[in-house]
């Protein structure tokens, strides 16, 4: 019988953030030509400013208290939220709702759903927040799992740790293509998936049948290109990840230098980061990453699915109740008829008005509304 799961209460050491300080006063800064800006890949003025900032002002102590103030676990070396819905007498929650699993990404964390939690908690619903293995508060892995080691440790804990039968997934990057596999390998306790990134559902075994339409092949080479010019990370992080760790785990400035970017590039911020994230969101992911030590393994997800990559075989597709939520500013928008490729019940798709990529972040009324909507249809 497996361990149950302990009270988890995050805290990290003062000395921790005080080295994080120090190390940011000794930036050693490469020089930049005027008026570069984010040209080719970091602005170093707004850099300057953001660690001045994360250096002086920011106070990692109020993000750590609304985590503190959510019922954390850990269970098998996998930090987790746990949020419940109201029980009546008998202990059934009212309404009787799905429990949801909310799966993050890269460069993301558990922080990205604290809008969501409520919203979902309100309606009916338990929530699972996990960090996923080797990120945020989770245990590193002895070796480095991919999506399908990945998702099976997730499906643990929900039926093993936790007992639910039956429950919903969402996510987006990784947690798209991990929540997947969930459904993939267990429709009878996967109800229901929801995704605002089917662009990173794991690729279809068979591209001829039937023939692609004009829509996906404009998709196909616009991916294409997108990996070319704006995808470098999954080129650089797929294949040598612990040639870039070392640097990033060591300076404060280099790794803002690598995630502000994509803060910035992903999401619907029309070149202005802070349009979409205050220094203080930002400095909450950094922080994340910085603390707890976990850039390198978070990297090393995408090294396991380079080498091992999950996708569809011929006549292969997921064949749970589907629904995507389909955000304007995503990296790269597959078409519904791709996406029917991968899901074969896609109940519900929505156009989105705005966000991109960190669309829990970006835009939560929008991402728990439609999430909320779904599974009361089911």
């Amino acid at each position: 019988m497996s361990q149950a799961p302990e009270p988890y209460e995050i805290a990290i050491p003062d000395s921790t953030l005080a080295d994080m300080r120090e190390r940011l006063g000794r930036t050693r800064w490469p020089s930049q030509p005027a008026g570069l800006g984010w040209e080719m890949g970091a602005d170093f003025e707004y850099l300057r400013e953001l660690c001045d900032h994360w250096a002086s002002a920011y106070d990692w102590r109020q993000i750590e208290q609304a985590l503190n103030g959510l019922s954390n676990w850990t269970w098998d070396g996998i930090h987790f939220i746990w949020e419940r819905a109201q029980r009546d007498e008998r202990g059934i929650a009212a309404p009787q709702r799905l429990p949801v699993i909310l799966i993050h990404g890269w460069p993301g964390g558990p922080i990205e759903f604290l809008e969501l939690i409520p919203r979902l908690v309100a309606a009916g619903h338990d929530v699972v927040v996990p960090s996923l293995p080797g990120f945020a508060f989770s245990a590193e892995p002895p070796s480095p799992m991919n999506v399908t080691e990945v998702a099976g440790r997730l499906r643990a804990l929900m039926s093993d740790a936790l007992g639910y039968d039956r429950y919903a997934v969402q996510g987006g990057d990784w947690g798209s293509e991990i929540g997947a596999r969930m459904a993939f390998d267990d429709q009878e306790a996967v109800a229901a998936l929801h995704t605002n990134a089917p662009v990173i559902l794991p690729l279809p075994g068979d591209l001829g049948e039937p023939p692609l339409r004009e829509a996906e092949q404009a998709f196909l080479n616009e991916a294409q290109a997108f990996r070319m010019r704006g995808g470098v990370h999954l080129l650089v992080q797929g294949y040598i990840p612990d040639a870039m760790s070392p640097g990033l785990n060591d300076s404060p400035t280099g790794l803002a230098a690598w995630l502000v970017d994509k803060f910035r590039r992903w999401s619907d911020s029309d070149g202005d980061v802070e349009r979409r994230f205050s220094k203080d969101d930002l400095c909450d992911f950094l922080t994340l990453y910085w603390a707890t030590g976990t850039i390198g393994s978070s990297l090393r997800l995408y090294g396991a699915e380079a080498r091992d990559r999950w996708r569809l075989e011929p006549g292969e597709r997921i064949t749970v109740p589907a629904a995507v939520a389909d955000f304007p500013h995503e990296l790269v928008r597959a078409p519904r008829a791709w996406t029917e490729r991968q899901l074969a019940d896609i109940r519900r798709w929505t156009e989105m008005p705005a966000g991109g990529h960190f669309a829990a972040v970006e835009e939560p009324e929008l991402l728990a509304d439609d999430l909320i909507e779904f599974l009361a249809g089911l």
